[in-house]
């Protein structure tokens, strides 16, 4: 999400900007008349659902063609989906993508821009020139655009739910554009103290090019994502010598015991590109529950003599954790952080945003091409189900919710089987009792599926047809002495004899089919010895 960019003030857009001459006025009027007028098209009833664009499917899992039900059942009939409402999401979801692409390609022009403005402020400084006014009114107008294009970013995030392939890139784009803004400011400065007796110590600046978002990790346990670090400069500063570049873990609230709370905390930055990237950071001491964050520094020698030490800004931040059981909590903390910044109450689309960032990176899946992705019907469950379908999410709710939620993304994370099960449908997820009966009412005996309980968090319920003539659909509730270290869930399925026909979600149609239970089952079943049902005369339950 966007919540920790701190917004500059709306300014308006002077197309007729010379700075602008060389890019088409049709396509900047065309860009920025969707940038002004935001997502104002968009009908309400757009923004009170969610819509995911179908994923790619997930390779090597796909299920075998065997007893298919003679007709599929859509997802959406169960939920009394509207056709003509997910058709005009669609279509604003389609629109947000061409204003994200097109304010990429905005970025990348910026890019060559930016670059152009440095040559030529490299042959001022050279030729001893005083300050250019021109250029200073150049290096002013691309900074406001830099800010409208921060702020319609915001804006889209806190407007409609996006894709995981728009949401990814819309955080990737507010980083550079982030970045671009820094290194714009040291040419401003730069500019402004040519003439004058101003030192160039300030001059430089360090970046955290890529990190990830704000995320729970273990205590001696190898970062799953690596650093990247760029030396920003003005035109004018030249390097006679770069140090190694150096992490260090700091901290609001506490101070370290250890000597080294951090390996692997030193890379060689590449003095051509000025880049480094950090792998393998591991983090040796626990946060205890409260936020950490990485800073990165490095001293420079510049031909001028001078020989500054530059830090970075503060990564997002991270809570260190020892065991499992501590995950969840620290999981909601840096959610509730992340997508409130402080504020007391947020909009839905937002928090869902921002809670889909933090679901992709604990279920271990690509950001902008998970294998399964919360779905719009899926948000749809979580909004009236959690928040009343209302427009605002409080922390409070957002608090009460994550106690249900958050145990059920701790159960896919960590459970032996659960992650796979559920990202190729064997697990259909969140769905209601009452759905579960639309989906169950016509299928035979033995039919069944798994979804998470909404009365137990982080368990599971089996809805299956039974032959009980007055209770046809029944719900079974998984019970933690069900399954242990030992026995996962697949194994207590296998040996039910009343789950017969695995009711399996394609999570690329969303449609539901019928499946043998050891068709799709039996790669996850132990190894061990099964008991026969009738073996020495037993029956098993």
């Amino acid at each position: 999400s966007f919540s920790h960019i701190s917004m500059q003030p709306s300014f308006s857009i002077d197309l007729n900007a010379p700075f602008w001459a060389d890019i088409p006025d049709a396509d900047l009027e065309n860009v920025y008349k969707q940038l002004e007028g935001g997502l104002g098209d968009m009908d309400d009833d757009m923004l009170d659902i969610a819509n995911i664009p179908e994923q790619q499917p997930l390779q090597n899992t796909s299920l075998p063609a065997l007893f298919p039900t003679p007709s599929a059942t859509d997802v959406s009939t169960l939920r009394g989906g509207s056709f003509h409402l997910q058709n005009q999401y669609n279509q604003a979801i389609e629109q947000a993508k061409q204003v994200i692409d097109q304010m990429a390609q905005l970025h990348d022009h910026q890019i060559e821009q930016i670059n152009k403005m440095q040559i030529l402020q490299r042959q001022i400084i050279q030729t001893g020139k005083q300050s250019n006014e021109e250029l200073a009114k150049q290096q002013y107008t691309l900074n406001q655009q830099i800010n409208e294009e921060l702020k319609r970013l915001r804006e889209l995030n806190k407007t409609i739910i996006l894709s995981p392939a728009e949401l990814h890139k819309s955080r990737i784009l507010g980083q550079r554009l982030q970045i671009q803004q820094q290194g714009l400011d040291l040419l401003c400065r730069e500019l402004s103290q040519i003439g004058t007796e101003a030192g160039a110590d300030s001059l430089s600046a360090l970046v955290i090019e890529d990190q990830p978002i704000p995320q729970v990790t273990f205590k001696g346990k190898t970062l799953e994502n690596n650093f990247t670090v760029r030396l920003l400069s003005g035109a004018g500063v030249e390097y006679q010598n770069i140090s190694k570049i150096k992490a260090q873990l700091v901290s609001e609230e506490r101070t370290w015991k250890t000597a080294k709370p951090l390996e692997n905390d030193e890379a060689t930055m590449d003095f051509y590109h000025r880049i480094a990237t950090f792998h393998n950071l591991k983090i040796q001491v626990s946060s205890r529950m409260s936020s950490v964050y990485l800073k990165f520094g490095i001293q420079v020698q510049q031909v001028s003599g001078v020989s500054p030490i530059i830090q970075s800004h503060p990564s997002y931040p991270m809570i260190v954790i020892t065991n499992e059981s501590q995950w969840c909590e620290a999981a909601g903390k840096l959610l509730i952080m992340d997508c409130f910044a402080g504020e007391g109450e947020i909009c839905w689309a937002q928090f869902a945003n921002g809670l889909h960032h933090h679901f992709l990176k604990a279920t271990r899946q690509e950001p902008g091409t998970p294998a399964r992705a919360i779905k719009a019907h899926e948000f749809d469950f979580l909004h009236k189900r959690f928040f009343n379908a209302q427009n605002m999410v409080t922390a409070q709710q957002a608090n009460r919710f994550w106690s249900w939620f958050g145990q059920v993304t701790q159960t896919l994370r960590f459970k032996r089987h659960i992650a796979t099960l559920w990202i190729t449908g064997l697990i259909f997820g969140l769905i209601t009792k009452e759905e579960c009966h639309k989906a169950l009412e016509q299928q035979q005996v033995g039919t069944f599926l798994i979804r998470f309980s909404e009365s137990y968090a982080g368990l599971f319920a089996v809805a299956y047809v039974s032959d009980d003539p007055n209770e046809r659909v029944k719900h079974y509730l998984v019970k933690p002495e069900d399954t242990g270290s030992q026995k996962t869930l697949p194994d207590f399925l296998r040996e039910k004899p009343q789950f017969q026909m695995l009711y399996v979600l394609d999570v690329n149609t969303g449609t539901l089919q019928t499946y043998p239970k050891d068709s799709v089952l039996s790669s996850f079943y132990s190894k061990g010895k099964r008991l026969d049902s009738e073996q020495n005369g037993y029956v098993l339950l």
